[in-house]
């Protein structure tokens, strides 16, 4: 991007800001103070900071009067939801609702005669604002702003004439964002039941030849690293992470740490094919996630709270379907079923194997199905490059103003 223009043939790339002018934070906004109780009201919106996402100019989530006691903020709709609290997180969001939040929030309302409301969130958004909102934060545990510093800060603010060409680009672009957003969401759900319903059979004209199989019957389970301390850690051999395993369908052998593997030690390197699953998890929905090794590795081991199967073969079950099948339906109901604990679940390694039962087709259907599963990641992947490569243009162009 060498040179950035809106409609007004604004320079990005070579801003004159020699007649802008300098404002008080209290002269940009208003900090809406009106105090509501979530049990004396007709508002059915809530919205903590938990519901709004970093770096996100939108609020998607939100709760319900029901979810909170205590006194709270009221906003209305086109306000911004500010979380004073950790500004670290960076979290301002629009309110498209009326109602109330978090205490922890300020609600701030742009003054039109400084500012384009429309405006004023990417503002808020740029890294002159946040950077400044963290340096004046309080507290150690849970640093916090104070409204009454943060109204006392001055920001170089284009002149209004000049503020609609840029609202104009800013918003052409954010819309493009949520635009690519909601097609990858769509996507993404489609993709789902595509894969849910090509390992169930649903999907397949040949189901009556799929044949039964244990998941103990196709190979054998290994375990992680034993016997390692803190020391160890750092130095040595690549190891695959617990979260490698857990947000990966198959394995990325650049999400790793090392180790310090002994000469003579005896420990379980990770081969091509192999089948590597999380043993715990704080909730059972999100346990027993699986990554399929899809390269060849050298001297790369596993984390502890991983363990491995090793397929006898690939005669009956090729890796690249295994990557598929084990985020299917019928192997996730699985796992969820299964889990043990309270605090933390577990999953026993006897029990997959004895128990898990699923149907597979023939060598060669699996590779049709894997091919088109693969194809349309391959699409999923493409939407969040875009999405990304966009968030980083806008980031930039907003900092390329403010």
């Amino acid at each position: 991007m060498s040179e950035v223009k809106n409609d007004l043939n604004i320079e990005l790339n070579n801003l004159d800001k020699s007649n802008w002018k300098t404002y008080r934070f209290d002269e940009i906004a208003k900090n809406i103070s009106e105090r509501i109780d979530p049990n004396n009201t007709d508002l059915k919106v809530y919205v903590g900071l938990e519901h709004i996402d970093s770096e996100s100019l939108h609020i998607k989530r939100h709760g319900t009067p029901d979810d909170v006691n205590g006194q709270k903020l009221k906003f209305y709709k086109g306000d911004i939801i500010f979380g004073r609290r950790r500004a670290y997180q960076r979290k301002a969001g629009i309110a498209t609702w009326d109602g109330f939040c978090s205490a922890h929030a300020l609600v701030l309302r742009a003054n039109p005669d400084v500012i384009d409301p429309a405006l004023f969130p990417f503002f808020m958004h740029s890294d002159l604002f946040m950077n400044r909102a963290i340096d004046i934060s309080v507290g150690s545990l849970s640093p916090t702003i104070n409204w009454g510093t943060l109204k006392h800060q001055e920001f170089l603010i284009p002149p209004i004439e000049m503020q609609k060409g840029l609202t104009d680009l800013f918003t052409s672009l954010d819309g493009s964002i949520q635009h690519n957003k909601s097609v990858n969401s769509k996507y993404e759900i489609l993709y789902q039941k595509f894969m849910f319903d090509s390992v169930s059979g649903a999907n397949s004209s040949e189901f009556k030849t799929w044949k039964e199989h244990k998941f103990g019957d196709l190979g054998e389970s290994f375990g992680g690293l034993t016997g390692k301390t803190k020391k160890d850690f750092g130095i040595g051999k690549p190891f695959i992470t617990y979260m490698n395993v857990f947000s990966n369908n198959k394995v990325d052998k650049e999400q790793v740490e090392l180790v310090d593997i002994k000469e003579g030690e005896r420990q379980h390197k990770v081969k091509y094919g192999d089948i590597l699953i999380t043993g715990s998890s704080e909730i059972p929905k999100e346990l027993g996630m699986a990554a399929v090794v899809l390269e060849n590795l050298d001297e790369y081991y596993l984390n502890s709270f991983c363990f491995g199967f090793r397929l006898h073969d690939f005669n009956t079950l090729i890796p690249e379907y295994a990557r598929y099948l084990m985020h299917g339906q019928i192997v996730r109901n699985f796992m969820f079923k299964h889990a043990q604990g309270s605090t933390r679940f577990n999953l026993s390694k006897t029990t997959l194997k004895e128990r898990l039962v699923f149907k597979l087709p023939s060598i060669n259907e699996q590779k049709e199905i894997s091919d088109k599963l693969t194809g349309m990641l391959d699409r999923k992947k493409a939407f969040k490059n875009k999405i990304r490569s966009l968030l980083i243009l806008q980031n930039k162009l907003i900092n390329k103003v403010f």
